[in-house]
């Protein structure tokens, strides 16, 4: 089954303010000290929290995108789901399951100052890459032969008996004048990023990955 393709969770003027007007930023590290990422926090015209949207597509298909907020929009989202969280937390007390206590509801802020933004000017690309659930009947029994046979799929392409696929956007690239460039994708822990300047590892996601860039009105074309 082709779902219908999932775009980052940002309005066109988010896109146009990281596009250009980016002055700081600061990446939180996830508390187990895995190197993951549980945000990334840009100040543009305004302060944007970048975290991880996850979006159960079918029965063990997950999707990662990437949702860029205002703390004041990241507070509503949570304000929307408080009655869940509030359910869940009850079932759980009743089931005699220790649960911490619950605190009020405030928009998130970054955990520490924020460092000046690295570049003077640059472009913003959204990378899009194809996601897919397929049966281990479909794929080589070896590691050496797994490995080479995702290496040989190109942007776009998914594997023989993928029984679910979705064009998903999953990262946002940086590129400066000069070229250095800056990742932020959604890989990795569910939930978490990955944020690097390693030109390897940059170029390891865009083998995956379809580059898209974002135009001037912040449209990803």
């Amino acid at each position: 089954m082709e779902h219908e393709p999932v775009q980052i969770r940002a309005s066109a003027e988010t896109l146009t303010s990281l596009a250009q007007r980016v002055t700081g930023f600061l990446v939180e590290e996830s508390p187990e000290g895995s190197g993951d990422v549980s945000a990334v926090w840009l100040q543009a015209d305004q302060l944007y929290l970048v975290s991880v949207d996850i979006l159960g597509l079918a029965f063990k298909f997950e999707i990662f995108t990437l949702i860029v907020n205002t703390p004041a929009e990241m507070l509503s989202i949570m304000q929307a789901h408080a009655p869940y969280v509030e359910k869940a937390w009850a079932e759980m007390k009743a089931a005699g399951i220790p649960v911490p206590p619950r605190t009020s509801l405030v928009a998130p802020a970054p955990a520490g100052e924020l460092i000046q933004w690295p570049f003077r000017s640059w472009r913003l690309d959204v990378l899009r890459r194809m996601e897919f659930l397929v049966g281990l009947e479909h794929l080589p029994d070896t590691a050496d032969a797994f490995d080479r046979y995702f290496a040989s799929l190109g942007p776009g392409e998914v594997p023989v008996g993928s029984e679910h696929v979705c064009l998903a956007d999953v990262g946002l690239l940086f590129t400066s004048q000069e070229g250095a460039r800056l990742l932020i994708v959604a890989d990795g822990t569910p939930g978490c990023m990955k944020v690097t300047n390693d030109e390897e590892v940059v170029q390891s996601y865009l083998r995956q990955c379809i580059v898209v860039p974002v135009s001037s009105d912040g449209a990803a074309l």
